[in-house]
C-alpha cells in the first residue's frame, strides 16, 4: 500500500478513535451510570424498570463540537507539553544548526521552523508543531557526534516531517495516547485502593472519601469501556510513526542528495542511544525522535560543539555495507525497535542504500 494512502487510512482510524473516546466518556457518565443508579432505585420501588441505554446524553451537533474541541486542545496542549522538556529561551540564536535549517527550508520550499538546541550529551532530535508552526529540538550531543553532512541529513529528515504535515498529527497522537492511558488508569482507582492503598495519591484518597459510590461504579462499568483505548491509541501511534519515518527518510535523501549520509547518521545515533527500558506510554516523546530514545530534558543553549568535516562517499558506502552484512562488531544485535514506534534501523538503512544505488546509477553516463 502507498505510504501516503496508508498514513491517511491510519489518520482516519485515529480521528475515529478520538471520536469514539469522546462518545464513550459522554455515554458512560451521561447515560450508563445514571441509568444504572436510577434504574436500581425505580426497581426497588416499583419492581420493574425500563430504561433506554442506546442514546446520547447530548445532541449530534454538540457531540461534533466536543470532538472538534478535544482535537484542538490536543494540538495546543500537546505542543506545549512536549516542548516543556526543554527549559529556558536563548532567543533567535544564529548558530550552525539554525543556518542549516534555514537553507534546507528554502530548498524544500517550506516555512522555516524554530530551532532549539538543548544542552544534552545524548545524540537525538525531534520535531513538534501545530498547523501554523513547528519547532526542531536538537541536542548538543547530536552536533558533536555527527559530521556536517550527517547533521544536514538528519535536519532534512526532521524538515521532511514538517513538509509532510505529520508533525501536528504525531503531536496529537502522543498526547492522546497519554490521555487514554490516564483515563483508564483513573477508572481503575477502586482496584488500586484494594490492591495497593498506600500507593494512592492525595487526589485519589479524596475521591474515595467523597465519591466512593461513583468510584466503584466507574471501575465496574466504565473501566471495561475505556480499556481498549490505550491499546488502540498505541497501535495508531506506532503505525503512524513507522510510516512517516520511511517517508521522511526518502524525502531527506531527495532534499540533500546524500542518502548515505543519513544512513551513517542513523547508524551512529542508534549505536550511541541506549535501548529504551520502558514502554512507549511512559515516554511518549520517543515516537517523535529520529530513533527511539529517552525524552530530551535540559536547558536550551546557543553554545554548540564544532561541526566536524564530512566523510567521503566511499567511506560511507563501506561502513553501510559492512554493517548490513554484519561485519561491524559494534552493530546492534537486534536492529528492530523494541518500543515498536520506529521501523527497524536495518530496514531504514537498506532503503537509503537502495536510494543511493539508484542515484549513482542515474548519474552514470
Amino acid at each position: 500500500m502507498n505510504l501516503r494512502v496508508r498514513m491517511c487510512a491510519v489518520l482516519a482510524v485515529f480521528v475515529a478513535v478520538n471520536a469514539a473516546f469522546v462518545f464513550a466518556v459522554c455515554w458512560a457518565y451521561g447515560v450508563l451510570l445514571p441509568g444504572i443508579v436510577g434504574g436500581a432505585l425505580v426497581f426497588l420501588r416499583h419492581g420493574s424498570v425500563a430504561f433506554d441505554f442506546v442514546r446520547l446524553p447530548i445532541s449530534w451537533p454538540a457531540a461534533l463540537l466536543l470532538i472538534g474541541g478535544f482535537l484542538a486542545a490536543q494540538i495546543y496542549y500537546g505542543y506545549r507539553h512536549l516542548l516543556s522538556e526543554t527549559r529556558g529561551t536563548v532567543g533567535d540564536a544564529d548558530h550552525a544548526v539554525t543556518r542549516i535549517v534555514r537553507r534546507l527550508a528554502m530548498t524544500a520550499d517550506v516555512p522555516e521552523p524554530d530551532v532549539r538546541v538543548v544542552d544534552d550529551e545524548t545524540p537525538s532530535c525531534y520535531t513538534v508543531g501545530r498547523f501554523t508552526d513547528a519547532t526542531i529540538v536538537v541536542t548538543t550531543g547530536l552536533v558533536a557526534t555527527l559530521d556536517a553532512d550527517e547533521l544536514e541529513a538528519v535536519l532534512a529528515h526532521e524538515l521532511a516531517h514538517v513538509a509532510n504535515r505529520d508533525v501536528t498529527l504525531m503531536t496529537i497522537a502522543t498526547l492522546f495516547l497519554e490521555i487514554a492511558d490516564r483515563a483508564y488508569h483513573a477508572a481503575g482507582l477502586a482496584r488500586r485502593a484494594l490492591s495497593d492503598p498506600s500507593g494512592l495519591s492525595v487526589g485519589g484518597r479524596v475521591a474515595l472519601y467523597w465519591f466512593l459510590p461513583l468510584v466503584a461504579l466507574t471501575y465496574v462499568f466504565v473501566a471495561p469501556i475505556l480499556w481498549a483505548f490505550p491499546a488502540v491509541a498505541n497501535w495508531a501511534t506506532r503505525t503512524l510513526s513507522r510510516t512517516r519515518e520511511f517517508a521522511a527518510d526518502t524525502a531527506a535523501a531527495t532534499i540533500t542528495g546524500s542518502p548515505l549520509a543519513l544512513a551513517t547518521a542513523l547508524l551512529t545515533i542508534s549505536e550511541a542511544t541506549p535501548t529504551p527500558a520502558t514502554d512507549l506510554r511512559t515516554g511518549k516523546i520517543r515516537a517523535l525522535c529520529i530513533v527511539p530514545s529517552e525524552p530530551i530534558a535540559g536547558d536550551e543553549t546557543a553554545s554548540l560543539p564544532r561541526v566536524r568535516r564530512p566523510a567521503d562517499t566511499a567511506h560511507r558506502r563501506e561502513r553501510v555495507t559492512a554493517w548490513l552484512e554484519g561485519a561491524t562488531p559494534s552493530a546492534p544485535v537486534d536492529a528492530d525497535d523494541p518500543s515498536g514506534t520506529h521501523p527497524p534501523v536495518e530496514a531504514r538503512i537498506r532503503n537509503l542504500s537502495d536510494i543511493a544505488t539508484e542515484l549513482e546509477t542515474e548519474a552514470r553516463p
